[in-house]
């Protein structure tokens, strides 16, 4: 059973004295926004994605197996991070 942990009054005063001090500002809006660049990290991410899969099915080619990230030889591995940081 997942234990329910409730912030009393005290401790949701001090904690939003602390972010105010801190300089966050204060969210109403819902939904929250969870980045300022939000759309640009998702576009990051979709080409970060479309590249792995573009290599692992190359190696699927190859090797006649379905691959996973976890199964390629230190090469693949190496080879996979490269093609990652020119995105």
């Amino acid at each position: 059973m997942k234990e329910v942990i409730i912030m009393r009054e005290p401790e949701r005063v001090i904690l939003s004295q602390a972010a105010d001090q801190a300089g966050h500002k204060k969210l109403d809006e819902l939904p929250l926004p969870v980045a300022e660049d939000w759309d640009q990290l998702v576009r990051k991410a979709d080409e970060m994605v479309r590249v792995i899969d573009k290599h692992l099915e190359f190696e699927t080619k190859l090797q006649g197996r379905e691959l996973r990230p976890s199964t390629l030889c230190p090469e693949q591995k190496v080879s996979l991070v490269s093609d990652l940081t020119a995105v």
